[in-house]
């Protein structure tokens, strides 16, 4: 529903429910009500110790005279009006009005009446004693109570709260329609309030916004306030206790206050731009809320007056606050004219509580039509609130859809680009992998043509350097080849075949290596039986190898000819580099784990920056220059012993000379398909590697 529309059923609704269309005050010439003001005059009792007697005895200028009569001292003193019949009043049956609900007691005293015919009324009385059942007292005057005329009735009446009295008197037909009426209009009215509470309870459930669980509750007090002030929940629902019915009525009243100031400044929004405003603001609500623990304690009109001064020496600060939200933000207007129409009529309300405007219907009933208008204009606020926050929210998820869909856009064409490049990536990269493939096949290729023709040459080298070697030993132990000179061109002609075939055998070694695993094979050897291969290639050639071993080491395990070639290169390595005068150890020790064969040489040792660079291939020691080899010894050791599960280190590098050890795998309990060689089976002759 437009909140322009729904404001307009509300107002019409509101026009209807107006409680000062439902009392009429001179029904005179048609018998229906008499307006007793006019008649009436009043004096105070401060004390409110006056007996009846005490009153009557008092002159009638004692009596001051007034309209409606209205006094709003919060206290316990009483009021005494007295009220002189019109003498035309006709006869027959009527009944009076003194008063609205909220009055503590009221007594009815006339002349000639004996006291215990004395009537008491107001809210410390049940309503279920009352003999006219109506939610403001009623007196029924028996028909000959104003017969003759002159008569005179007074009236004490005594409350903690305002007193007003607006006697009037009724015949009983147009009371009852009176009441009919009034009591549809209000039916009315709490109608209108109700469905304000159930749909913005509606609206906090469907949109779970805590503004409109605030509002209701707000209108779901302000309701409830006015069912206490009226009379009907004394009438509907706590007939028979007055006590319960007084104090809900004035811990309400507190209570509202409060929470409508608290509500008021989080609805116009102040804490920002006014954070001490907010701050005292929240302040005041919770003293005015506590009043409801002080009721308990504190005299009730005491209570009362204090809090409804704090209230309106709010109301200026309150206005002001209103004033300068209206002209800085213009959204919130609507809030800014309902909150000002409560204002207006709370002040009102309060002013003639407290005697400060004069008494007339609009005074007396300022609260109830402000009260309808502003809860009517506030609903209609936050209905607007949330239409435009609504079209916001519309406009903001179309703008971005908008974006979103210049995004998706993009993004599509971007996705589109990328999958073309990776479609063309993808096909370079498929021809790179066919060609790559291609180079690998070649390579393959080439390495095993060069297998084949290391193999062929190794096989073609070994037979004819094999024959030299065995022609140049038999030459050397013939009788008359014994001359120093030949003997020595015949040790270099050895040497150097022996040279050739540990070249030989170094390369291979080397082409071996970058087999598969499992393609070479491993068996368990004793220590004894590799020291042994690889001395005996250098035994014959110079006697300066001091190698030795024991039975009481345990079996290694790998592959016996490779580990006799790093050996026989460490072994060769310490011969060339120790000065000829010195030996050269070699060692084998149980490690445990492994077993760790030492070569220990006197040559200069190696210095401590080139301690890792000689494991690598083809690098040779900064003192290797006049020494035959190709840097290829100790990278060669080092990659046969790692591939079978050990290692090459060297241990000492100083100057007294150098000590590499090393170290192999012990082999597990042998199974039945190992072999373990002796020292008779060991690896072929070969020469050691350079």
């Amino acid at each position: 529903m437009p909140p322009r529309l729904l404001l307009t059923l509300l107002l019409a609704l509101a026009a209807f429910a107006w409680p000062g269309g439902a009392r009429a005050h001179s029904f005179a010439g048609s018998g229906g009500a008499i307006d007793l003001g006019p008649h009436a005059t009043y004096v105070d009792d401060p004390g409110g110790r006056w007996s009846i007697d005490d009153v009557r005895r008092m002159p009638a200028g004692a009596f001051a005279r007034g309209g409606p009569l209205e006094r709003a001292r919060y206290r316990d003193g009483a009021v005494w009006i007295r009220i002189e019949l019109p003498r035309d009043l006709p006869a027959g049956a009527w009944w009076l009005v003194p008063c609205p609900a909220q009055v503590d007691s009221v007594r009815l005293y006339g002349e000639g009446l004996p006291h215990d015919a004395v009537t008491d009324l107001g809210t410390q009385v049940p309503f279920s004693a009352r003999a006219v059942p109506f939610r403001q007292p009623v007196f029924a005057l028996a028909p000959g109570a104003a017969d003759p005329g002159g008569r005179v009735l007074f009236l004490r009446i005594a409350s903690q709260t305002a007193i007003l009295a607006t006697p009037t008197l009724w015949r009983p037909d147009a009371f009852a329609a009176m009441a009919g009426r009034e009591y549809a209009l209000w039916g009315l009215y709490f109608g209108v309030l109700g469905l304000l509470v159930l749909l913005n309870l509606y609206f906090w459930f469907d949109l779970r916004r805590p503004l409109y669980l605030y509002c209701a509750v707000y209108l779901a007090l302000f309701l409830a306030l006015l069912l206490l002030l009226e009379g009907f929940a004394a009438q509907w629902w706590f007939p028979d206790r007055p006590g319960s019915v007084v104090y809900l009525t004035r811990a309400i009243a507190l209570v509202a206050m409060g929470y409508t100031l608290w509500f008021g400044v989080q609805l116009i929004e102040i804490g920002r731009r006014w954070p001490w405003a907010h701050a005292l603001a929240c302040t005041l609500s919770l003293v005015l809320v506590s009043g409801v623990v002080l009721l308990l304690f504190l005299p009730d009109g005491a209570v009362l007056e204090a809090m409804l001064w704090l209230r309106v020496l709010w109301q200026p600060a309150f206005a002001f606050l209103l004033i300068a939200q209206w002209r800085a933000r213009p959204d919130l207007r609507w809030v800014v004219a309902a909150f000002a129409v409560q204002v207006a009529g709370s002040s009102a309300a309060m002013g003639h509580t407290l005697g400060l405007v004069p008494s007339n219907e609009w005074a007396r009933h300022s609260l109830d039509i402000a009260g309808l208008v502003h809860m009517i204009m506030l609903s209609v606020a936050l209905m607007s609130r949330l239409r435009d926050s609504e079209r916001r929210a519309l406009e903001m998820s179309m703008r971005a859809e908008a974006r979103l869909d210049q995004k998706v856009s993009e993004r599509t064409a971007e996705l589109a680009s990328i999958n073309r490049q990776l479609v063309t990536e993808i096909a370079e990269r498929r021809a790179a992998q066919a060609e790559l493939d291609a180079a690998l096949r070649s390579e393959r290729a080439t390495h095993e043509t060069q297998r084949d023709f290391v193999a062929m040459v190794s096989h073609e080298f070994r037979t004819p350097l094999s024959i030299i070697k065995a022609v140049a030993q038999r030459l050397r132990t013939h009788a008359s080849l014994a001359e120093p000179d030949l003997q020595q061109r015949l040790s270099r002609l050895d040497r150097a075949t022996q040279r050739m075939t540990a070249m030989i055998e170094t390369y291979l070694a080397d082409d071996r290596m970058r087999e598969p695993e499992a393609a070479r094979p491993t068996t368990a050897f004793a220590p004894r039986a590799l020291i042994a291969a690889a001395a005996e290639l250098h035994s014959a050639m110079d006697e300066r190898l001091d190698a030795a071993s024991h039975d009481a080491l345990p079996d290694c395990h790998g592959d016996l000819p490779l580990l006799t070639i790093a050996l026989s290169n460490l072994i060769d390595n310490a011969l060339k580099y120790s000065p000829l005068e010195t030996a050269v150890r070699v060692r084998a020790h149980d490690a445990g784990d492994h077993v760790r064969i030492d070569v220990r040489d006197r040559g200069p040792g190696v210095p401590e920056g080139e301690r890792e660079r000689i494991f690598q291939r083809y690098v040779r020691g900064s003192d290797g220059s006049g020494r035959p080899g190709a840097g290829l010894g100790l990278h060669l050791a080092r990659a046969i012993a790692r591939r079978n599960g050990g290692d090459l280190v060297l241990v000492d590098g100083g100057a007294e000379g150098a000590t590499f050890s090393l170290r192999i795998p012990v082999a597990a309990t042998p199974g039945p398909s190992s072999t373990r060689p002796d020292v008779a089976d060991a690896a072929p002759p070969i020469a050691p590697g350079m």
